[in-house]
């Protein structure tokens, strides 16, 4: 373990009993991260945890556990959802990496936020952007418009409209509600789909 990070500072009460579970199956390493984020990294039997050089925040730190604490239950989302896509010639055209793994991403904080909850950590702790909203004024219309030209679907509008609505269902914040916001994508998508239809 790096001497630079004092993993200790990292551990309460609250995630003492994960960190040991993680700790009990992996080799943990903790290195320093000079982006100013927490992050972690998994590859075989090793979990790296990258720290932000004197942020100890048990918050912070707790959610990068939790994502190591679904490798220690050896429910591998991200790759199991990689090898499904690259096995499938349709899945493999449709999404690239990023978008990948943003989805797997998404998912595995679904499955994060109610142990994260539960151990008494701040809801408004989870994310960093969890006070900013997932989509900016006029987004959806950009992806409603481009999302099919002619007879040709555009790709990154189709991946901006995945992307985004995995943002908005797996979005922490309650008070943020994204309806209007899926309702209008649809309806654009599907006016935009039957316009064409017609001239095609």
């Amino acid at each position: 373990m790096d001497s630079i990070i004092d993993h200790t500072k990292l551990i309460d009460s609250r995630n003492k009993d994960l960190f040991e579970k993680v700790q009990s199956k992996f080799e943990l390493n903790f290195e320093p991260s000079y982006n100013g984020e927490h992050s972690v990294y998994t590859i075989g039997n090793s979990i790296t945890f990258f720290i932000p050089v004197g942020i100890y925040s048990a918050d912070a730190f707790t959610h990068e556990l939790l994502h190591a604490y679904i490798d220690y239950h050896e429910a591998y989302i991200g790759g199991n959802f990689k090898n499904t896509m690259w096995q499938s010639n349709i899945l493999k055209q449709l999404f690239d990496l990023p978008l990948a793994e943003h989805i797997t991403n998404s998912i595995a904080h679904t499955l994060m936020l109610p142990i994260y909850l539960e151990r008494g950590f701040e809801r408004s702790m989870f994310l960093l952007d969890y006070y900013e909203f997932k989509t900016e004024s006029g987004f959806i219309g950009q992806i409603a418009r481009y999302y099919k030209q002619g007879a040709v679907y555009n790709l990154s509008a189709i991946r901006n409209f995945i992307g985004n609505f995995f943002a908005f269902k797996c979005d922490p914040n309650p008070t943020f509600i994204y309806d209007i916001e899926l309702q209008q994508l649809k309806k654009s998508i599907l006016n935009c789909t039957r316009y064409y239809k017609t001239i095609s």
